[in-house]
This record gives structure tokens, sequence and C-alpha cells, in this order.
């Protein structure tokens, strides 16, 4: 029995100690992977080491990885998966496609695929705001055949040309993300409320959280809000300066989190932004 006692002390002392060489590691070499705009998955340097239990059953360290000051993130990496959608987003070309050719590619189809994969069969409304050539539209036209699908836009030569393709149940509207009142009554004249809202519009921090916070009113229970292509390495664009403008916002929502949209044929150039924002709307 206490040959078994110091065994567990001594399991302990090295599980501990070698925990803390990793964590060592990750927080030396951290800083110098930034410099060259790559990044570790996970980045084990933002855990607080010294925040843990430990079980005497499993003699593992059981770290607190909750953190009240951020929201939480996930890293999903879909090379192995060619979903419907990711077909559909290569018929008609879109940068949510990684399979799409030629130009930006983004993991995102495959992630959605997982995301919406409950929905497909319903009847639900989606909108999508900014609407580029159209081709996202046909693409959530053809994957979700009982929806009703809403385009949003501020340029009106796009909103003409999407309007001349004639898209059953589809709908294209006129919108400003950079005007509040606007936002607010460009989804108050659809007389709808969404079960998946996607912004792929400007991309402009400011634009991104004003859209959250006045597109949220029109989502079901349990509806989706995604802000699409944030970047990763541009400062303003930091996870903590989301959850600084948003934190007021939580209260409405189940679940904010980060989805990092890992895929082998990603091409984003150095706009390096594969990275999601999912909101889920109580």
């Amino acid at each position: 029995m206490k040959s078994f006692i110091v065994f567990s002390m001594f399991k302990k002392i090295y599980r501990i100690t070698a925990k803390f060489l990793l964590f060592s590691i990750f927080y030396l070499i951290s800083p110098f992977i930034k410099i060259l705009k790559l990044n570790l998955f996970p980045d084990l340097s933002k855990i607080n080491f010294f925040n843990f239990s430990y079980s005497n059953n499993t003699r593992r360290l059981v770290f607190n990885t909750k953190n009240e000051k951020s929201f939480n993130k996930v890293f999903i990496d879909t090379s192995l998966s060619t979903t419907k959608l990711c077909e559909l987003g290569k018929r008609f070309p879109t940068t949510k496609s990684p399979i799409q050719l030629p130009g930006q590619r983004s993991g995102f189809t495959g992630v959605y695929s997982l995301l919406f994969a409950s929905l497909v069969d319903k009847k639900i409304s989606l909108a999508e705001i900014g609407i580029e050539d159209n081709n996202s539209i046909k693409m959530w036209r053809n994957y979700f055949r009982k929806a009703k699908i809403y385009g949003f836009e501020f340029d009106e030569v796009k909103i003409q040309k999407a309007k001349k393709h004639k898209l059953n149940k589809t709908y294209i509207n006129k919108i400003d993300v950079r005007n509040e009142k606007n936002i607010k009554e460009s989804f108050k004249k659809t007389n709808a409320k969404f079960d998946i809202i996607i912004d792929d519009s400007t991309h402009i921090f400011e634009d991104q959280i004003r859209i959250i916070k006045n597109c949220y009113k029109f989502l079901n229970k349990n509806g989706i809000l995604v802000i699409e292509d944030i970047y990763k390495y541009k400062k303003k664009y930091s996870e903590q300066n989301y959850f600084e403008n948003l934190k007021k916002f939580k209260k409405y929502f189940n679940e904010i989190i980060f989805i990092d949209c890992g895929h082998v044929n990603n091409y984003t150039a150095s706009w390096k932004n594969n990275k999601i924002l999912l909101l889920v709307k109580k």
C-alpha cells in the first residue's frame, strides 16, 4: 500500500512537471511563430497552466479552460470531407467552397454542411448579406429546396443582375450595412423571421458589429447568425476586440463561438480570413 502511494505521488509530480515543461515551450515559441504569420493549433499558451485540478483516478491534470473575458473557439478541418454543399459551391463558383476554381477558397461549405444538416429539408428562411455575382444565392437555393432565400446587397447593378436570374422563392433587397437604421428597415420590409443569416458583405469590422447588433432581432429562436471572413492577423479583428464590442449582447445568444475553418485547399492570399463567428439566438 505504501509503495502504491509513493508511486501515485511520483506520477503526480511527473505529470505536473511534464505539463509545465510543455507549456513553457509553448510560451517561449509562440511569439516567434506569430512573427512568421503562423499559428499553433491549438494555441495552448493562452491556457492558465496553474489553474487545474488533479485526478487521482487517472493521474492526469484537468485544466480549467473557461475564460469569462473571451468567446469560445473551435478548430474544424474539413480537408477529408467533400459535401453536397461543397459540390454546389463548385457548380456555382463561390469562395465558400474549398474545391471551386479559380480564385479565393475557404473551407466554409464543409462546416456549414455540419451546422445546417438538420435544416436541409425544412421550410426555413435564409438571408445572405452581400450577394456579389449571385452565385452563393444559387448555391443556397439548390441546397435548401424548401426554403425562402433572401439576398441583401447595396450595389444596384448587382441587385438588378440577380433579379434577372428569377430564382424560385428568392427575394433580392437593398441594404446599407453602414447605416443602422437602414439595416433594420431592410429586414423589417421582408416581414420574415430568419433561421439563418449570413454576412458576406464588406468584411469591415464596424459593419460586422453593426450587423450583429441589429439583425439578431430578426432571428427565430435558435436561429443562426454567421459573420464570414474574419481576418486572423489584423489587430482590429482580434477576437478580444469582438468580445469587447459584443459582451453586452451575450445575453441574447445561447452561444457565440469563433470557428477556424481549416482545409488543405484554403487559399485566402494575404488576407488569411477563413474564420467565422457563429452566434445562436436564445
